[in-house]
Order: structure tokens, then sequence, then C-alpha cells
């Protein structure tokens, strides 16, 4: 039983970076069909640098009490596989239907406000769902959650900003360089893509993740559904907020203004919150540290 359960594993740990992989492909080359192979060889690279302090900002809060590395590397696949994948063409599929029954315009304000941050919060936050089904035991504490989290965030991230980073630069291509609006264009596209933006995928699902940490600790079936349907939907009202501030009104710097007044806040809670529970994650560890040496020393006297 044994030999057939790790064989089990084994072939599902072999199948499951190869699926990954080639669902990544699909998804960069989709990308490719938006903004070109020219558009791709640019922005892959710039997305890359921008996700990679992420995903270390991750690790570090990860430091005293480190996960399994194949496990936190999956997080992050599945956050540029699957989720990315899936999202962009269940988007697709539900905007057609809503175009068909309730006409393109009601479509053009009802993707962003509801159909793209039910799904891509539902898709990215799949994972730790399956976390706290199977590897329940694995979250030991909050901190958990918002490590795994931002991962498959940062994994989305990293995906979807293939798509516009390379839709900035060759729009920019394709115009004057020497055009004053085409230059502050560009300027306001990557403040908002490296500044802005690249913590808001890991800070969504990180909301998603703190549900789901505190609901791994609860023997109720009740509470562990419920604490984890309120991330969820906590996730999605933010995502949605952000996505209606760049739809509403005639103001073009609503989107900075909802910015600040929602999405900082958010941030710097999430953020004090995950360094208290670093700090406290250190001192528990500090504080095991002579009693694990002393049972070290025990071992090796009897042995």
């Amino acid at each position: 039983m044994r030999t057939s359960t790790s064989r089990t594993r084994s072939r599902a740990w072999t199948l499951w970076p190869v699926s990954a992989g080639a669902v990544w492909l699909l998804s960069v080359l989709w990308v490719a069909t938006q903004i070109g192979v020219d558009g791709v060889a640019a922005g892959l690279p710039l997305s890359a640098l921008v996700t990679l302090p992420v995903v270390g900002a991750f690790l570090w809060l990860n430091r005293w009490e480190p996960e399994r590395p194949r496990r936190l590397v999956s997080a992050f696949a599945w956050g540029a596989s699957f989720a990315a994948f899936c999202s962009i063409w269940s988007q697709q599929g539900l905007q057609a239907v809503v175009d068909t029954t309730m006409g393109t315009d009601f479509g053009a304000w009802f993707r962003p406000l509801v159909i793209t941050p039910v799904t891509e919060e539902i898709l990215k936050g799949l994972f730790l769902v399956l976390l706290l089904i199977y590897r329940r035991r694995q979250i030991t504490g909050l901190l958990d959650g918002v490590v795994y989290a931002g991962l498959v965030g940062a994994g989305f991230s990293f995906t979807e900003n293939i798509l516009y980073f390379g839709r900035i630069i060759t729009t920019f291509a394709a115009s004057d360089a020497s055009n004053v609006d085409a230059i502050a264009l560009l300027g306001a596209s990557f403040f908002l893509r490296v500044v802005m933006v690249p913590f808001f995928h890991p800070l969504m699902v990180a909301v998603f993740g703190l549900g789901i940490a505190a609901a791994a600790n609860k023997r109720s079936r009740g509470a562990r559904v419920g604490l984890t349907l309120a991330g969820l939907l906590v996730a999605i009202v933010l995502h949605g907020a952000w996505d209606w501030a760049g739809l509403a009104g005639s103001d073009p710097f609503l989107i900075y203004k909802i910015y600040g007044a929602v999405m900082v806040p958010v941030f710097l809670t999430m953020l004090v919150l995950a360094l208290v529970l670093r700090k406290r994650e250190a001192k528990m560890i500090a504080a095991a540290l002579p009693a694990l040496a002393r049972d070290g020393r025990s071992e090796s006297r009897h042995a």
C-alpha cells in the first residue's frame, strides 16, 4: 500500500510541473495573439523583473519557518498557469453570454465589476482551498496563508503583466516617439504597472489567504466554510472597487484616489500584520531552540 501510494504521489509530482508549464505556454500563446510576438518578447523580461522583488518579499516573510520549496513553487506556478489561463477563457465565455443576453453596453460594465473579480479571485484562491482540504496541517498559522496566497498572486501577476507591459511597449513603439501625449501615457502606464500594481493580486489573494489560514485551525466545518467565504468575499469586493475606479466618472485621477483611500490602507494593514506575525514566529522559534538543542544532545548521548 505504501509503495503504491508513493508511486501515485511521484507520478502526481511529475505530471504537475509538466501540466503547469504547458498551460503557462498556452497562456503566453494567447497573449501573443493579442500583442504579437514582439510584445511578448518585450513584456516577458519586464514582467519578470517586476515580479522578482514581490516573490522575494514573500519568501523573506517565510524565512523563520520555511515551507517546503516545491509547495511554494507550486503556489507561484498555479497562479501563473492554471489561474491565469482559466481566468482568460472563463471571462471570455461569460462576457460573450452577457453581451448576447444583456447587450454590449451592459457587458462593458459587468465584466470588470463582476466577472473579472469573481473569476480571478476564485481561480487564484482555488490553490488555497485545495491546501485547506488536502494539506490542512501544512497551514500552521496566519502567516502561512499570507505567504502561499502572495506567491499565487505573484504568479498570476507575472503572466498578466506580460500582456500589459507588451501592450505598453508596442503601443509606444507604434506612436510618434516625440509626441508628448505618447510619452506621458508611457510614463503613467509604467508607474501604474511598476509602482502601484505589482502587489495588487498578491494583496487580494492574501486577504483570502487569511480566511483560509483562520479556517484551517477550526474544527467546525461551518466555521471553516464561513471564514473561507468571508475571505473570498472581501477579496472580490476590493478587486471590484479597484476595477470600478478605472471606469466610473470622467475623473482621470479617480483610480489614484481609490488607490490612496482604499488600497493603500489595506496594504499597510496587511504589511503590519505580516511583520507582526513574522516577528512572533521568530520569537517562538528562538524560544524553542534551547529545548531542541537539549533534545539533540540527549539523543547523541544515547546513540
